[in-house]
């Protein structure tokens, strides 16, 4: 007993130290935080980050600490900096009236709950709710369109004329060229036009780690205004023209979510028995059913702009639809040759992303295994 108290105790000594260094580095970002301040830069750097995570888990590794300790660990210390860098940096944050037509609903919900407990001034407008889309156009600062993709073009042209000279007009919309043609087409020269693009589902209390595009379209204060109000909720802005964001969506979006499709018509159509299927199921099986499950808990309409409406969704469809078809015949005719060519093609042109690619799998994998 004598020994277990003298070990308790040196657990205390080394939890104290803990708790020390922990105020020590907290006292560190806040220094952090007041040099980005008056430099003007960002909450969150994700190279920054990652490179210090992977140079804190080869410490470890000589220090005999689990990497699995050490990720929750400065996972979590890393999320209370990034916090404490956005409560500083958001009190100096230059604060403007915003304009939300399709605010009631989504994305445009989300963007008003956030906005309006900042300390903006916001109005919403949607379906039978609030102010005619004109008159919230004509009053505010920043005017976002957050309204379905399918109609997007017609409202824009809809309030793009009663914007009031130096407010900025702006679109949350997953695809960018119409919509970023259509606000310079129908705003006067005097207002600006950005467009932007959430990589996220509204749902959670900031945009902590989050990716938004932004597409520059006419006028350098609104554009600044639009990248600082999604900087101060902690998302990464992420600058591409509107031709390039639309081809990365093709992949991103259409793609992806017509592989997610085509997977739930398949389970469906074979009357698969989910729940029993997940007692055999391997981690990345679990994976993919979450997220066909997650896309078929959502609206229809969501997905079906998505897949239809991106310039470049066509040409991205029929790939696949190729692909799918090569790899049937070789399944139906029992062609493993086939098979481990094309793997084999794949795989070369795959070589310098397989290390990234095969380090983030782990992760999640093995996240699913210990949480799942």
């Amino acid at each position: 007993m004598a020994d277990l108290k003298s070990l308790r105790e040196a657990l205390t000594q080394c939890d104290e130290q803990i708790v020390h260094s922990l105020g020590e580095r907290m006292r560190l970002i806040r220094q952090v935080a007041e040099f980005k301040a008056s430099a003007g830069l960002p909450s969150f750097d994700r190279e920054r980050e990652g490179a210090h995570m992977d140079d804190l888990l080869a410490h470890a590794a000589l220090e005999g600490v689990p990497p699995d300790l050490l990720r929750d660990v400065f996972g979590t210390l890393f999320a209370a900096s990034r916090a404490a860098q956005r409560e500083k940096l958001f009190g100096q944050r230059e604060r403007f009236s915003v304009g939300i037509i399709g605010g009631t609903s989504g994305m445009g919900a989300f963007l008003a709950r956030l906005l309006s407990a900042g300390g903006y001034a916001v109005e919403t407008t949607g379906l039978g709710v609030g102010a005619p889309n004109v008159e919230v156009a004509s009053r505010h600062d920043v005017i976002i369109i957050a309204v379905p993709i399918a109609v997007t073009v017609q409202v824009i042209n809809e309030v793009g004329p009663h914007v009031r000279p130096h407010a900025c007009l702006c679109d949350v919309t997953s695809i960018k060229r119409a919509p970023l043609e259509a606000m310079l087409r129908a705003t006067p020269q005097e207002v600006d036009v950005v467009g932007t693009h959430p990589m996220f589902g509204p749902q959670g209390d900031d945009m902590d780690r989050q990716k938004v595009v932004l597409c520059a379209g006419r006028g350098s204060t609104g554009s600044a205004r639009v990248r600082d109000l999604f900087e101060a909720f902690g998302a990464e802005v992420i600058e591409a023209t509107a031709e390039e964001h639309d081809a990365q969506m093709s992949l991103i979006q259409v793609l992806i979510h017509q592989k997610t499709m085509v997977l739930g018509s398949v389970l469906e159509r074979q009357k698969a028995v989910l729940p029993r299927s997940l007692n055999f199921a391997s981690p990345i099986y679990r994976t993919e059913l979450a997220m066909i499950g997650r896309m078929f808990s959502q609206g229809a309409e969501l997905y079906a702009d998505i897949l239809t409406s991106n310039p470049n969704g066509a040409s991205v469809t029929h790939m696949f639809e190729q692909e799918a078809a090569h790899f049937a015949r070789a399944v139906a005719m029992g062609d493993k040759a086939s098979i481990m060519k094309r793997f084999h093609e794949v795989k070369s042109y795959m070589a310098e992303f397989a290390s990234w690619a095969k380090k983030e799998s782990d992760a999640i994998l093995h996240d699913l295994v210990r949480h799942g």
